[in-house]
């Protein structure tokens, strides 16, 4: 196999192994040039979003297992305690997992959200923007 069919393998696999976390670092990237641009909450709020769901995504792939385990060697010393055993669990591979996700697509729901309003407030009509408006009794 040449070198270059080589080099073109690697770099399929790459992206196979790794898309989603390529495209949450490029989102970190671009809300980064954002920032730097013209820093807003709601710019900063896209940063947060990309930056939790990149470490949800690398928390599930490599971190949990080995820190749950380490954990539940250190904790219980002891066979028998289920229910402790059953609560690093859930704590481990649920609420973290969870929680990161849901603050990182809140973050960039509530950034479009505000970027939104933002522009409807510099005077761009957004339909999004009408219903806004609907919701909140402004007649203009």
């Amino acid at each position: 196999m040449p070198i270059s069919q080589g080099i073109i393998n690697l770099i399929y696999s790459t992206w196979l192994h790794n898309s989603e976390a390529i495209a949450y670092f490029v989102g970190i990237l671009f809300s980064l040039f954002l920032l730097f641009k013209h820093p807003t909450r709601a710019k900063l709020l896209l940063l947060i979003g990309f930056t939790s769901l990149l470490l949800q995504f690398e928390y599930v792939k490599h971190i949990a297992d080995p820190l749950q385990r380490q954990t539940i060697e250190t904790v219980v010393t002891t066979d028998g305690h289920f229910r402790v055993r059953r609560l690093l669990d859930l704590f481990f591979n649920d609420a973290i997992t969870v929680g990161l996700y849901g603050v990182g697509w809140g973050s960039i729901f509530l950034a479009i959200l505000l970027l939104t309003i933002e522009q409807d407030s510099r005077g761009l009509r957004i339909p999004a923007c009408n219903a806004m408006r609907s919701i909140a009794g402004r007649k203009d």
